[in-house]
């Protein structure tokens, strides 16, 4: 099972690059995805902390805005988290503004994964080939770059999970998936990265499109 290959990892364990989130953040954010969805068993080989009662996470995966998200139990379970073990410091009100709002669409469209693989980029998962076809990609070129084209956060939770969806909600990392959500946000803020290599479009791209060309290279 391709969950087994991160929850058999060490808490310290983090994937080495990352666009948007600290170290720190992802640490967070993979051990309260763990407790959000995996099973007892499988929990407790990577954790003593008990999971979150059941419908904790079918609460928040009917959530489908930002504001509908803040108000569920899951999302606060990642905030206190985040505030006692990451943030120090109390930012600017607007940039907290912001941070929430960032931190619900990560945590509204991480709900959805059942399980991860470890380092694995969303956009390579998009690209691979669909099981039981000769070349189909999980997502179409054209859904792809809808997915890219995405204006506010409601549309980002909305096309991102229809994405996962259609890969099966699974073999994606979960500190990959928020990096991209984080990476889109920072930039709807204006926040781009000097490298034109180092933003979303083009990291989500890179990834598929390899995936793509390995799929079709296979097939020939």
């Amino acid at each position: 099972m391709a969950g087994n290959e991160t929850v058999e990892r060490t808490e310290e364990t983090v994937e080495r690059y990352l666009h948007a989130l600290e170290h720190q953040e992802a640490l967070v954010l993979r051990r309260w995805w763990q407790r959000l969805t995996l099973d007892p068993p499988a929990l407790r080989r990577v954790t003593e902390a008990p999971a979150y009662p059941r419908g904790v996470r079918a609460a928040l995966r009917r959530c489908d805005t930002v504001e509908s998200v803040m108000l569920t139990e899951a999302f606060r379970h990642l905030w206190q988290a985040l505030e006692s073990q990451v943030w120090h410091e109390a930012p600017p009100k607007t940039a907290r503004a912001q941070r929430i709002e960032t931190w619900a669409a990560i945590a509204a469209v991480a709900c959805e994964l059942r399980n991860e693989t470890f380092d694995a980029p969303m956009g390579k998962r998009l690209g691979e080939k669909r099981t039981n076809t000769v070349d189909t990609p999980c997502v179409s070129d054209l859904r792809f770059q809808q997915l890219l084209d995405c204006h506010t956060p409601e549309e980002l939770i909305r096309r991102f999970r229809r994405a996962l969806k259609l890969a099966g909600n699974e073999r994606i990392s979960v500190v990959r998936l928020a990096d991209m959500v984080a990476l889109w946000h920072r930039e709807r803020q204006g926040q781009y990265r000097t490298e034109a290599t180092q933003r979303f479009a083009f990291v989500m791209s890179d990834a598929y499109f390899k995936a793509r060309a390995s799929k079709q290279r296979a097939a020939d």
